[in-house]
């Protein structure tokens, strides 16, 4: 993530400087042990719809044999709600914190036989508030479900039977920015009277 030591005083791109949401391999992992835990699918049968390329070093995994009921699951879109609330907190040397509302989208494929079965499980197992309570614990809540899909797909030439649930998650996100705390300045003051002074103005003492 970005990181930078500048502050509203030096001027120049602000970083944050909370910790980010999660992302990227983290928000996969989170989705695998969603799918795992409503499913009862082994771990090994739970992979991230993305993986990464030879050339980076990592041995990719073989895919299942046709036989076998397993799930690819990751994020497609994330959409921001317009206009984020911005909220300046004096404490300190002072600070903003932006606060946003995201809509994670997700895609959970379910190869083989089963795949039907599975997909229904899991969107059946969604509904139950005790499964959600991981979520609730990230800051993660459930938006909605869509009906189960089946999609064939060809892998190797042959194909195979998939059923797609995609499901959408809510979750506010806080990003903390050094925007500190105006202790003096110069302004222009107009009277009601038409007047115009020009003064110095200073922050009260805390």
């Amino acid at each position: 993530m970005a990181t930078s030591a500048n502050t509203s005083a030096t001027g120049g791109y602000l970083a944050p400087t909370s910790p980010a949401p999660a992302t990227d391999l983290d928000l996969d992992q989170v989705l695998q042990a969603l799918v795992v835990g409503l499913t009862g699918l082994p771990g090994d049968w739970v992979r991230a719809r993305w993986q990464p390329n030879d050339d980076l070093g990592e041995e990719r995994p073989r895919i299942p044999s046709i036989g076998t009921t397993w799930c690819a699951v990751g994020v497609t879109d994330t959409m921001r709600d317009d206009q984020p609330a911005q909220i300046h907190r004096s404490a300190g040397d002072g600070s903003t914190i932006l606060i946003a509302h995201e809509t994670v989208t997700a895609l959970a494929s379910f190869y083989g036989p089963k795949g039907d079965g599975y997909a229904s499980l899991m969107r059946d197992g969604l509904s139950i508030a005790q499964n959600r309570e991981d979520l609730t614990r990230m800051g993660m809540a459930l938006y909605d479900v869509d009906p189960v899909r089946r999609v064939p797909s060809i892998m190797n030439t042959r194909t195979r039977r998939r059923a797609d649930l995609i499901f959408r998650l809510r979750r506010r996100v806080e990003r903390i920015y050094p925007i500190l705390n105006v202790l003096k300045g110069v302004g222009t003051v107009h009277a009601d009277s038409g007047t115009i002074i020009e003064t110095p103005v200073e922050a009260p003492e805390t």
